[in-house]
């Protein structure tokens, strides 16, 4: 930098962490000024681990280890707090972790509950937006805050976002094929706004998949059973069904036209005082 006298070098150095993955290959993540690993993990071979990176092993002792622990004692704090229902404790908690790992997936779900359980829509809507951005919040190992988080979602009548969040799942992991949960909550989630056609393609994507879905099931006899009846619509609190839906379910169903009442009536018990269960 600079010229003549003023001329100097600077050496600029980055910081990653890396794990092995079992497979003969390594992930790598950036190490942010806290000393904790953050965002999207790379993934690189051994020749190149060698070749390009540099161990640090003392630094990683002294200082990202004992951060990493830290971080991962904040996240247990927070999480004790929620489940014993103190909000406040564990909204503050999470922000501490959020403060140190603002992408930390886990605080950013807690943080999520926390307002939805609160039935806080506004900053609920603001913890969603960042969800649905990272790609890590629908990884496997995050599995039991995705599903929490979608199903309250949908129990604070967020339903577009709940169909966005779905949607967003199954395009990130769509490269491992259909997933009868995801296809159901997805029918679920077009249910409770009265979408019938979308909860029945849906609900048959979930039937593809396993074609003994309790749930998905019954949301097709519920189609088919308040198909023509005014007074169950108004009961459920739903639009008339379009009677291609109604054939659709039926088709799903395995039920020939002159059958319909009989089968819906011997499986739910067809009435002005019809039930039915649709799970969580």
């Amino acid at each position: 930098m600079g010229t003549g006298t003023t001329a100097r070098k600077q050496e600029t150095r980055h910081l990653w962490y890396v794990e092995t993955l079992g497979d003969g290959t390594y992930g790598v993540r950036k190490v942010n000024p806290q000393f904790v690993p953050v965002g999207k993990e790379s993934v690189v071979d051994r020749e190149t681990l060698l070749a390009e990176y540099t161990p640090e092993v003392d630094l990683y002792n002294s200082r990202i280890k004992p951060a990493i622990v830290k971080l991962d004692k904040t996240l247990d704090v927070a999480d004790g707090h929620r489940e014993r229902n103190e909000p406040l404790s564990a909204e503050m908690e999470y922000s501490k972790a959020l403060d140190v790992d603002e992408t930390n997936v886990r605080a950013t779900f807690g943080l999520g509950l926390v307002y939805l359980g609160r039935n806080d829509r506004e900053k609920s809507r603001v913890i969603f937006d960042e969800l649905v951005g990272l790609d890590a919040a629908f990884e496997a190992r995050h599995k039991h805050l995705f599903n929490e988080f979608g199903i309250n979602l949908r129990k604070n009548s967020l339903f577009s976002e709940a169909v966005q969040y779905y949607t967003r799942a199954l395009d990130i992991n769509k490269e491992s094929g259909e997933d009868e949960n995801l296809c159901y909550n997805l029918a679920r989630a077009y249910y409770e706004m009265g979408e019938w056609g979308h909860c029945l393609e849906f609900a048959s994507r979930t039937l593809a998949v396993n074609d003994h879905h309790e749930f998905a099931l019954s949301l097709c006899r519920l189609a088919l059973a308040l198909s023509g009846k005014p007074k169950l619509q108004e009961k459920y609190g739903k639009p008339p069904v379009p009677p291609d839906v109604a054939d659709k379910a039926a088709d799903l169903l395995g039920v020939k036209n002159g059958d319909r009442d009989l089968i819906v009536a011997e499986g739910m018990g067809l009435g002005d005082d019809m039930t039915i269960s649709l799970g969580d």
